[in-house]
């Protein structure tokens, strides 16, 4: 098994972080790394993942969604191969943290035979994640400034 995470600290309450994550349709228009999700949010569903990787290669993935936890988790699980061989559970994590603000924590869990095999590789996603983490915090700041001046 094999496990890649990465955290960062949001300035806005779980709500906010957990409304533009789950804000499924507006991902094109910030997400570097996740160019599209569709699927129904709820436990047991199949999602449909675009996801810009390493080297700038796009692969699409249909993950089943594990976890809904409102403003706490967001979990699914891609078999990558076959379950056996490479499978990943991906996870957003919202944690509450000081001052009425945002701990995320994002992370892959890697598992099956080629898991280990595979480290390397595997490993140069958690950029992307960063990327991502970044990309999420600078979008979840103006989607609160736009709630609060309603």
């Amino acid at each position: 098994m094999s496990r890649l995470a990465t955290e960062i600290h949001i300035p806005a309450p779980r709500e906010e972080v957990w409304a533009v994550l789950t804000d499924f349709a507006n991902y094109p228009r910030w997400s570097p790394t996740i160019q599209s999700i569709s699927g129904e949010l709820q436990v047991g569903s199949r999602l449909t993942v675009r996801i810009l990787g390493p080297g700038n290669r796009a692969t699409t993935v249909t993950p089943t969604v594990l976890a809904v936890q409102p403003n706490h988790l967001l979990r699914w699980d891609a078999v990558l191969l076959h379950r056996g061989l490479l499978s990943g559970v991906h996870e957003f994590r919202l944690c509450e943290a000081e001052g009425d603000s945002t701990r995320l924590i994002q992370s892959d869990t890697y598992s099956g035979f080629l898991a280990p095999l595979l480290g390397r590789l595997l490993a140069a996603n958690e950029p992307l994640m960063r990327r991502q983490d970044t990309a999420l915090h600078g979008r979840v700041r103006p989607a609160a400034a736009v709630t609060e001046q309603r």
